[in-house]
Order: structure tokens, then sequence, then C-alpha cells
């Protein structure tokens, strides 16, 4: 840390700390209030949510399950690369949104699965879900453990608290409401601390992007980032090269932001788990654009505070700039209040993986192969005795997160590689009427060996004394790889299944767009919600106008 930041800490007072302590202490109260309300309700209704939630609810719980304290450092990446990155996001307005409204959703509702996963089992076979499950549970705990030291870290920056004392408090007040409440309890919750960490970003880029002089003067920026581009620009640099140090370039947006952020908010269990939530298929739709429109909000506000920070303060440290706006440019208590909406966002991500990977493990594996005949009492204990163990096991990770220093970079290659890999299986399942489960299964285990492989060889190559010259496929930029264990899963299951017989039609009924009973294929979203193709239009067109009106103002101010 900067001595310029430490001086800074140092002043902090106990009014901060008696405000974050104070929403800690709230959260925990609200917790205990709303699952005494949810207490007698079913078992079904613990681990799914009850599908009660209109599009506004959910599309806010989808929010305060993606953001986490993590997105300070993206304020760090918005410093070094520049305001280009918003187009990173983008893809959920002009792609990833509609493209799970139209296509995935409907399949997700006439099936009633529990789980994602649930789904690969019903279209292909059992060890399908089960590979998956278990992976995903993995990352999510791994994910969980960065989550909670970093929002344990801003606390003990911030505030001076002991970071085990912040660990604990974060670790406590989330595994109560989660265990006592279940999904439901924690929906509840996350609607309003998503509305909390959505006015916390607008209030922190707001303080610094006035000071340069408002959103002209931030489009205006002409200092250059890493990739060459002027730091307020929207436009992505052109780079062709594979392998390109640049942070998603032009070419890595279009091949493979678009299927990793499809993959995040349609494949990822914790998202589609609130997705599930929603009282209607349509409000199910309906969430998923409304998602993608706080998503971008979000994060063009965090990356514009990197930016402003560029022109503004080029001294301070990249991966400190979103903590020196805090720190600096508001007073004492407001201060603790902009730490409680981190919190909330904290609070809001930590309980959605808490409830995902113990969800997973207990429809999965327990209920799948362990104990199919279970009761609700049982399969409640369950639960919450998974998300206990989740909870213990993220803690006791917490040391190995401190000695990584790439331990967040590590985690979101490996997740986008991993995840990369299963969005395939679900754009074959759900599109082709032709691919069978053997095929799927030996595409599944040798994409996942070949992205793993290709970011092994990727590390191994960099860490040479002498590199010499390597074939391009080693120094292959990590946006690629994903694309191409991607594209290789797709390839590979659709050449495997012409050696097999094709799956019994029957079987497939609403497993394909193209076999769902009430609405044939392909666009089966419009059954539900015929304006979906109007809306997804006019983002989209929305989303480009901007970026040129940006680019135009930025070159001509």
């Amino acid at each position: 840390m900067s001595q310029s930041l430490k001086a800074a800490v140092s002043t902090l007072i106990a009014p901060d700390s008696l405000i974050v302590a104070g929403y800690f202490l709230l959260v925990f109260v609200a917790g205990a209030l709303v699952a005494r309300r949810f207490a007698h309700r079913a078992t079904s209704e613990f681990i799914t949510g009850g599908r009660t939630f209109t599009w506004k609810q959910t599309g806010l719980t989808l929010l305060a399950f993606a953001v986490d304290p993590t997105y300070m450092g993206m304020a760090g990446v918005g410093f070094l690369w520049g305001m280009y990155l918003s187009q990173w996001i983008g893809v959920h307005i002009w792609f990833t949104s509609w493209i799970a409204a139209m296509f995935l959703v409907p399949i997700y509702w006439r099936t009633r699965i529990v789980t994602t996963p649930e789904y690969l089992e019903r279209r292909f076979n059992a060890k399908c879900r089960a590979l998956f499950s278990v992976l995903m549970a993995a990352i999510l705990v791994i994910i969980l453990t960065s989550a909670m030291y970093l929002g344990a870290l801003l606390i003990t920056r911030m505030l001076g608290w002991p970071l085990p004392v912040s660990v604990g408090a974060i670790a406590v007040v989330c595994t109560f409401y989660v265990i006592a409440g279940g999904l439901q309890t924690v929906l509840v919750l996350d609607v309003y601390q998503g509305a909390i960490l959505l006015v916390t970003l607008i209030v922190v880029t707001w303080r610094i992007v006035a000071e340069i002089g408002g959103l002209g003067a931030l489009a205006a920026i002409a200092v250059p980032g890493n990739a060459g581009v002027p730091v307020g620009s929207l436009l992505p640099p052109l780079d062709l090269k594979p392998d390109t140090t640049v942070f998603f370039a032009g070419p890595a947006i279009l091949l493979w932001a678009t299927f990793a952020g499809l993959s995040w908010i349609a494949c990822n269990f914790g998202m589609v788990q609130r997705l599930l939530a929603s009282r209607t298929e349509r409000d199910a739709q309906k969430s998923l654009l409304f998602l993608a429109v706080l998503a971008n909000i979000a994060c063009f506000a965090t990356f514009a505070v990197g930016a402003a920070m560029r022109k503004y303060r080029p001294e301070v440290p990249a991966d400190e700039g979103y903590m020196w706006v805090m720190l600096n440019m508001f007073p004492v208590g407001a201060r603790g209040l902009l730490v409680a909406g981190m919190m909330a966002a904290l609070l809001s991500s930590a309980d959605g993986l808490l409830t995902a990977s113990s969800t997973l493990i207990t429809q999965d594996i327990y209920l799948r192969f362990l104990r199919p005949a279970a009761r609700d009492r049982e399969i409640k204990l369950a639960t919450r005795v998974l998300e206990a163990v989740a909870m213990v096991l993220a803690l006791t990770l917490i040391p190995i997160a401190m000695s990584r220093q790439s331990a967040v970079a590590f985690v979101q290659e490996f997740f986008g590689d991993l995840m990369g890999v299963v969005v395939a299986l679900y754009i074959v399942g759900v599109f082709s009427r032709r691919a069978t489960a053997r095929a799927a299964f030996v595409a599944m285990l040798s994409a996942l060996a070949l992205a793993i492989g290709l970011h092994a060889w990727n590390m191994w190559s960099t860490g040479r004394a002498e590199p010499g010259p390597l074939p391009a496929l080693a120094r292959l930029n990590f946006a690629y790889r994903g694309f191409v264990s991607f594209a290789y899963a797709i390839v590979a299951t659709l050449v495997l299944s012409r050696f097999e017989p094709a799956p019994d039609p029957a079987r497939l009924t609403n497993l394909t767009v193209h076999t769902v009973a009430d609405a044939p294929g392909p666009w089966v979203g419009l059954k539900s919600w015929p304006g979906l193709w109007k809306w997804a239009l006019g983002l989209s067109l929305g989303w480009f106008a901007f970026t040129v009106a940006w680019e135009w103002y930025g070159r001509t101010h």
C-alpha cells in the first residue's frame, strides 16, 4: 500500500467503524426476521426461492450476485487499459441477455429443473451432470474465498479492523441468514443489497468524474492506456495477434467475451438459481435484459473511476485508485456508508455462492446418487450442513488466497476455460437434435483437458528463462484459449455424434428449441414474451448509438 493511502487509513475514526458494524447488525437482524417469516415453507422453496419474484426484483438479485468487492480491482483495470473495456460487458446488452432469454430460459422453465447440471443429465446423461456439478461447486467455493478475503481486506484497510475480525464478521452474518432462511431469505435481502451497491458505485463515480469536469471531460481524456488507445475511448483496439497481451482486444470481445458472458448468466448455477425464482417465465426473461442494463451501468461506473484517476492522480497505484477516492474525497461518516455499500456487494455475492454450491451438491450428488429417497427434513438438513461446510472450506483457503498475489486472475482464467466448455454443451444440446450423450461426455472431458493443457503450456512457456521460438498455441491469449476449447467442444460433440444412433425424439421433448411442445422453434422465447425481439433490438441499437455519440463527443471536445 502506498504511503499516502496508509496515512489516509490512519486518519479514520470511530464513526465509520460504527456505521459498518451497524450495517452488519442490521443485516443479521433482517435475516433473522425474514427467515422467521418463511420458516414453515416447503423444502423446494428453501432451495429454489419459491418462484415469487418480479422481473425487477430478480434483476436486482442477479446484479447483487454478480458484483462483489473485486469491482474495485476492475477500476484498476480501467486505469491501465481504459474505458473501452466497457465493450467487454456491453456484450450482455447486444448478445448474451437476449440469447439466454430467447432460447435458454424457455427450456429451463418447461423442464422445471432445479439446477443447471440437471439439464445436462436430461439432455445427455448423468455423467455430464455429475462432472459439471463437482467442478462448478469447487469453483464457486474458490470464488467465495477470494470474495471474502478481498472484502475483509477492504474493511481492514479502510477501518483498521484486524483481518480475522473482518473475516469473522462477514462469515458469521452471511452464514447465519443463509442457513436459517435458505434461498428465499437470501433473495429478499439481495433485492435491497443490490440497490444499495448500485447507489454506492454511482456515488463514488460521480464524485471523481465531477472532479475532472464531468462525463464530457471523461470522454475527452486523451492519455493513452496500455493498449495505446485513449483512456476515455470506448473503441477497443483492433489487435489481431493471437498471442497479444492486450486485455480484451476487439477480436477477443467478439470471439470469447460473448460466449463467456453467456456461460456466466445462463449456465452458472448461481445466476440461474435466481432466474428460476421468478414468478413467471416472462419475468425471468425481462430480468435478464434488466440485468444487462444494470451490469453495464455498474461496470461503466467502475471503469470510469479508473480512467478518471489516470488523469486526476496518475501517481496512485492502479489497484488502489477506487479506495483512494473513497478515502480522500468523502468525509467521515460518508466513508462508512460507502464501505457498508461495498459490504452489501460482498454479502450478496457470498450468500449466493453459498446457496449455489450447497444446492448443487445436495441436488446433483446427494439426492441423485446417495439418498434418492430422502425426505424433506433430511434434504433441508443436508443443504444446511453443506452450506456450513462450504463456508468452512472457504475460510481455510483464505491463507492460500493471501499468499497468491494473482489468485483472482487465476480463478477468472480457470473459470473462463471451464465455462467455455460447458456453454458449448448447452448450445449443442439446445440447438441440435442430433447430439448424443456419449459424444457430449467425451467432448466435455477432452475439451477440459485441452483448455487446462493450453493453460499449463502457457504458464510453462512464460516461466522459461530462455523462451526461444515457441508455437503460437503456447503464447495464446487467455481469451483465445477459451474460445479454442469452446469451439472444439462443439465440433467434437457434433462429429462424434455422427458415429452413434440419433437420440429418440420422444426423449427430447422440451429439451431443444425444436422440440418444445407448446412453442415450435427456434424462436421459443416469443411464446411467453412476444415483444422480446423489439427490446433486444432496441437495447442493442441504443448501446451502439451511445458508443458512437461518446466517441464523437470525445474527439470533438
